[in-house]
């Protein structure tokens, strides 16, 4: 059973598993009790990392970091038990993951031009992160690419890490961890600001608008890669006609 989600921007329209908008309630307990537990330590990273800004750089994200702390533990959790993790990892950039391909155990992966966490809390955040990420590839094929977001071939190659590449993944990749949807502050606001006053109504609307986006999301990763597809066996089809 689904469920019809509209796209604003290009009016096309993605079908969504109907329990996925019940809290991802298809996984197990255990693993939507990781979930949220994965996004509580992502929401404090975040908070300490906007400590770090300065009062005049990005009042926008000090705000969020302001918001989260004020929350009491309870309200913390509500914002935390989100259907999709709440950070990002690259998991939309098959070029990056493209280092494990070769099982190259050792060898740092391509990192980001500039990292968004520095805070001394980053590198164990990361190891969460991408140990999760990698239960859910292995375990939830399916549910990894709407709660991760991850690209297919991503997931593929994360599924099939052996534990030692994914130990390797969090020590080196820990500068692909950004906060999901960074320049939608209005969302994470309106999320936080929910679970502070402990409106249902809104923390569903905010929850439903991160599904749709990462639906969008989908729909623009597959068209792409149909297009690509399109285009080589367009280029195939004339290589035969000169032959």
């Amino acid at each position: 059973m689904g469920v019809t989600v509209m796209l604003p921007r290009n009016q096309a329209f993605v079908t969504l598993d109907v329990r996925a908008l019940n809290r991802a309630c298809w996984l197990r307990r255990e693993m939507r009790e990781a979930l949220a537990d994965v996004n509580h330590r992502c929401l404090d990273l975040l908070a300490e990392q906007v400590l770090t800004l300065s009062p005049q750089g990005q009042p926008a994200l000090r705000q969020l970091g302001e918001l989260w702390r004020a929350l009491d533990e309870r309200s913390r959790w509500q914002a935390a038990a989100c259907p999709y993790l709440l950070v990002d990892a690259c998991f939309a950039e098959p070029q990056r993951w493209q280092w494990l391909s070769g099982a190259r155990v050792g060898e740092p992966p391509p990192g980001p031009s500039a990292s968004f966490f520095t805070v001394p809390q980053t590198a164990a955040v990361a190891r969460t992160v991408f140990v999760y990420a990698w239960s859910l590839a292995v375990n939830h094929a399916a549910g990894a690419r709407l709660i991760l977001g991850i690209h297919p071939h991503c997931a593929s190659l994360l599924g099939a890490c052996k534990v030692s590449q994914v130990h390797e993944l969090a020590e080196h990749g820990s500068g692909w961890l950004r906060p999901r949807w960074l320049k939608r502050i209005r969302l994470w606001r309106q999320m936080l600001t929910a679970a502070a006053e402990d409106d249902a109504a809104m923390l569903e609307r905010s929850r439903m608008q991160g599904l749709q986006m990462l639906a969008a999301e989908a729909w623009d990763a597959a068209h792409q890669r149909n297009g690509h597809r399109i285009c080589a066996a367009a280029a195939d089809g004339g290589l035969m006609q000169l032959q």
